[in-house]
């Protein structure tokens, strides 16, 4: 059987597993290629390297997918492709855009710390809570008052 076809049933069995229309699996798949590209190479997730795969990956599918149908749907191609890259191509736009985002800057130097919250001295877990007023309770004089069109208590 010819490898093309295969290829193109596995794809319509994984689309149809998706809800409609079908550029949620390019979505699905674009941000699931980026998350274990970073994971597999190591990399930060505002990267560019990251992307690669996603590019890369999505342009052998639509390679595919010509040679299943044998010629290229440029508008469904043009969509898929955008519904692949968008956000993985957003997300690193902003990560590296705002650098905060990401908790780090952008110098590729990994910190010598670990970036979290540092524990409390000792002196401060120790200490006692400041002391709160005496609050009193609204009694029903109270909410006549407030029900008149009083002041609230």
């Amino acid at each position: 059987m010819d490898i093309f076809l295969q290829y193109e049933r596995a794809i319509d069995w994984i689309v149809a597993q998706c809800p409609e229309p079908d550029k949620f699996a390019h979505t699905y798949a674009g941000i699931a290629i980026w998350f274990l590209a970073a994971l597999w190479s190591r990399k930060p997730l505002y990267s560019l390297w990251t992307l690669v795969p996603v590019i890369g990956l999505e342009l052998a599918n639509e390679t595919m997918d010509r040679f299943a149908h044998g010629a290229w749907f440029w508008p469904d191609t043009l969509r898929d492709m955008a519904a692949t890259w968008f956000w993985p191509v957003v997300m690193v736009g902003l990560m590296r855009l705002f650098p905060s985002l990401t908790g780090r800057p952008l110098t590729g130097d990994r910190p010598s710390e670990p970036i979290g919250l540092a524990p409390a001295p000792q002196h401060e877990i120790e200490s006692p809570m400041p002391s709160m007023p005496p609050v009193r309770a609204p009694d029903r004089h109270d909410v006549g008052s407030v029900l008149a069109g009083g002041e609230p208590v």
